[in-house]
């Protein structure tokens, strides 16, 4: 199998995974409410993440411990272990490279496993807890990816709240440790890194700033872009947007998923990353960093019936297009 194929299969599984997300009573609806609604803007689809410490919300750290997005970080100690005692040591600073955790004190850097059992202080506003801690529970490179992959993890303090996205206590097997990923679609508890990325939660736009750990789970686009193969530093920061917008089926490019896990897609892009398994299929969509240029068949059935509209107008028919017909036609999708 080559690599264009191999990747292609692990897009397709994660698309294909078996649990749906579950709905956020503030921001999908009350309890009881069904996850996924074909009559509205697929609120409750595949959601851009699911990170959070507790009931607040922990999506971008400023490396340089600056206040961003209502946390502030206070300081990263990697735990070293010495004749059975445990040792703090504090790092004078840290950063990400390619997906993967650094930090250094003095003339030493450390990365990778070393950030097992890290302990990262945070001051937290708005409500809650103003002091919380966080820990990196594990860590594995994965070769059939090749990602970095981190459990990032809180105590089991009930002053911590319910996890803002579970609405439930997320617990790490044989561990006194709540996990920081929602673990939605059953698709784990793991987690990606992207340095100098932002994501606005609200409407999906991307923007490259510098000094900022973005923590994205896998059970969320941003994540899983990663798994699909795309990666900012790799495709480029505004291509990435548009890498997100298709895993979501972000259609208008405005932050809504028309789509839920359990959906499977063939795929292809520009870059070759992914080819099309089966050419024959009907075409979805051309979408680029502003959502789709053209929707020919929905995603999801629901939507198939009724069409898909952007701020009131249907848009265009893909008909015979392919990713050379639009200046920003990043990736084109077929619906089995």
């Amino acid at each position: 199998m080559s690599r264009t194929q191999l990747l292609l299969a692990l897009a397709l599984s994660l698309s294909a995974a078996s649990a749906c997300d579950e709905a956020l009573d503030d921001e999908f609806g009350a309890p009881g409410d069904v996850d996924f609604r074909p009559g509205g803007f697929g609120n409750g689809g595949l959601l851009l993440n699911t990170s959070a410490i507790g009931d607040h919300l922990l999506h971008e750290i400023n490396r340089k411990g600056e206040k961003h997005e209502d946390v502030q970080l206070l300081g990263v100690y990697l735990k070293i272990m010495y004749k059975d005692q445990v040792t703090w040591l504090k790092l004078d600073e840290q950063w990400s490279e390619k997906g993967q955790l650094y930090g250094r004190v003095k003339g030493t850097v450390y990365k990778g496993k070393d950030f097992t059992g890290s302990r990262w202080e945070l001051a937290t506003f708005g409500g809650g807890l103003g002091k919380r801690t966080m820990y990196v529970h594990s860590y594995r490179f994965d070769s059939a990816d090749q990602n970095h992959k981190y459990v990032f993890a809180y105590p089991k303090d009930p002053a911590y709240g319910m996890h803002f996205y579970t609405k439930k206590y997320q617990s790490i097997k044989n561990t006194s440790l709540l996990a920081a990923c929602g673990d939605l679609n059953g698709e784990g508890l793991e987690a990606v890194v992207y340095e100098g990325l932002h994501v606005d939660m609200d409407d999906g736009y991307v923007d490259h700033k510098e000094d900022l750990i973005n923590i994205a789970c896998l059970d969320g686009g941003i994540g899983k872009a990663a798994l699909w193969g795309y990666r900012p530093w790799d495709i480029g920061y505004y291509e990435f947007m548009g890498a997100i917008r298709t895993i979501r089926a972000d259609y208008c490019g405005d932050g809504d998923s028309w789509t839920k896990s359990g959906t499977a897609i063939d795929l292809e892009d520009k870059w070759g990353i992914h080819n099309f398994a089966n050419s024959t299929l009907k075409t979805e969509a051309i979408f680029g960093p502003k959502g789709a240029a053209c929707v020919t068949r929905p995603r999801r059935p629901e939507f198939q019936l009724t069409g898909v509209e952007c701020n009131g107008a249907a848009l265009p028919d893909c008909k015979s297009s392919d990713l050379d017909d639009f200046s920003d036609g990043l990736f084109w999708t077929k619906a089995p």
